[in-house]
């Protein structure tokens, strides 16, 4: 008995640790440049993504870059594949702020694409 309630208090600490219905995953590279990362977050009740860039060779000047961002639309027919959309931002870093973007009707994040990366 004492084993399952420790079980149930560690899944509604784990639980609590993600307010709304947000889920947060580790910085992940960009597809086609391994030193652009991105990291989603995704509120579910909201059905928003916003995603935060970083340049893992940002120097002291600006890094700014465009980025494809593919995802799973929240939009989609219940009775159909959820439908892959791709939207377009034009991101800024610099050594103390990431860049950001918001995504509507988003449910969740398939992959994402950064071109013309400009280090300043």
């Amino acid at each position: 008995m004492p084993k399952a309630i420790y079980a149930v208090t560690v899944q509604l600490l784990l639980w609590a640790a993600t307010p709304g219905g947000q889920q947060r995953t580790d910085w992940i590279s960009t597809l086609t440049d391994p030193d652009i990362q991105y990291r989603p977050q995704i509120f579910d009740a909201s059905k928003v993504c916003y995603v935060e860039f970083r340049d893992q060779q940002q120097g002291s000047g600006p890094t700014t870059f465009d980025v494809a961002v593919d995802y799973t639309s929240a939009e989609s027919d219940p009775d159909k594949q959820p439908a892959i959309k791709t939207d377009s931002e034009h991101i800024a870093t610099t050594a103390t702020q990431t860049g950001s973007s918001r995504i509507a009707n988003c449910s969740g994040i398939v992959a994402a694409r950064a071109s013309f990366v400009r280090r300043h």
